[in-house]
């Protein structure tokens, strides 16, 4: 892995909230915040999500998302953070059971949700990270190869 895809990675990893964000059935866009994991092999970020909600219909209508996962330090020099876009899908059979064993190890409380497991199969970031130095930017984007998996 490149320097640049570890140093994103890593800061995925240390987190577990994303805001995203959709586009509703009417064209509006709505925003929620959820709780992730990161497959670092994939580059997917799986959530739970009941169908029901806002964003799971919008995701099956429109599954090309965008979102963010950020820090809120007070100070600017310690700001960090992601911009991405994303396609999502309703994970089932193997796929699920393999997100829910990495999901559930990292939020055990989950069990008792019964909702379905989804991925956002990260395609490209932005990230932001002033531990660097002021406004540094980094950049990663899915290779050809893996767009299709």
């Amino acid at each position: 892995m490149k320097t640049t895809e570890s140093k994103i990675a890593q800061f995925i990893q240390q987190q577990h909230v994303l805001n995203l964000c959709v586009i509703l059935a009417n064209s509006q866009p709505w925003a929620c915040n959820v709780f992730y994991v990161f497959d670092n092999e994939g580059w997917c970020l799986y959530f739970l999500s009941e169908l029901k909600t806002k964003h799971a219909q919008a995701m099956l209508q429109n599954p090309n998302v965008a979102g963010t996962i950020s820090i809120n330090p007070k100070s600017i020099i310690k700001i960090q953070g992601i911009q991405f876009s994303a396609i999502a899908e309703q994970l089932i059979d193997n796929e699920a059971s393999n997100a829910y064993k990495l999901y559930y190890s990292a939020f055990p409380f989950a069990r008792v949700m019964k909702a379905p497991i989804w991925s956002l199969r990260l395609q490209e970031i932005k990230m932001t990270n002033n531990l660097i130095g002021f406004a540094h930017k980094s950049y990663w984007q899915r290779d050809e190869d893996l767009k299709n998996h």
